[in-house]
């Protein structure tokens, strides 16, 4: 029992921290109750300074919300490897997994991270480059089309040899992971921070992750564990806007 607990313990830090730390960033689409509020406040007194403080380390001031992708990142990886860990002691689990260094060191994950550097320098060019923007206000649709279907190829790639289901199925989680983090960071407005260096430490943390999550998290249980992790913000919402209601009809 022991054993299961403390092979289990980094994926139940991820699943927690992801969940609060995307929480922390859905204010501005969902209003939260305020006990919900009270969680954030508290996670971002304790956690946001450690990875503040590591990225003050290196000379750079970047955006909460890239401070928040960064975060995402770590726990997504410490998903990835708790997986791992947990699918080394069930000796009854459902799927066959072996780690390998072609896992990692081959050309479908090197196009897949070609094809996200891609994506994320479009996105990132958008406010910066007239030819870039014009081509978004003029050919919206087909525009956030596009960079959907780099967003979801690149993954899908990288992840070829997992089930199609368990790819598609985190290739989905990462686009409302993805969504959270675009609108928070639309709806604020920092002094001070560089964007530049906000852009790249949290798309090398996006590709360090994924490479992560490509070496060592078996497919089944990393999905799983995903589906967790969605589950408990779905929940968190869904209790907070319980809570309001009942103290909306309170007399």
């Amino acid at each position: 029992m022991f054993e299961v607990i403390k092979n289990s313990a980094l994926t139940w830090i991820g699943i927690i921290g992801g969940a609060i730390t995307l929480i922390s960033n859905i204010q501005g689409i969902v209003e939260l109750g305020k006990w919900a509020d009270w969680l954030i406040l508290k996670w971002r007194a304790t956690v946001f300074p450690i990875f503040s403080g590591f990225i003050d380390l290196i000379g750079f001031k970047v955006s909460s919300i890239a401070i928040s992708m960064i975060a995402m990142a770590v726990f997504v990886s410490a998903i990835a490897i708790g997986s791992n860990f947990e699918k080394r002691i069930k000796v009854d689990s459902d799927e066959e997994w072996r780690w390998g260094r072609g896992r990692i060191f081959n050309a479908r994950v090197l196009f897949g991270i070609f094809m996200y550097s891609f994506h994320a320098l479009i996105v990132f060019s958008i406010n910066k480059i007239s030819f870039i923007y014009n081509l978004y206000f003029n050919f919206p649709y087909i525009f956030i089309s596009l960079l959907y279907v780099l967003y979801v190829g690149a993954i899908v790639i990288g992840l070829k040899g997992w089930p199609l289901w368990t790819s598609i199925s985190i290739a989905a989680s990462m686009i409302f992971f993805s969504f959270i983090f675009g609108y928070a960071a639309t709806s604020s407005q920092e002094a001070g921070v560089s964007d530049t260096a906000s852009f790249f430490l949290s798309g090398i943390s996006a590709i360090l992750c994924g490479l992560i999550v490509v070496g060592v998290a078996p497919p089944l249980t990393f999905t799983r564990r995903i589906y967790f992790l969605n589950f408990g913000v779905a929940c968190v919402i869904a209790l907070s806007q319980i809570g309001r209601l009942g103290a909306s009809v309170t007399p």
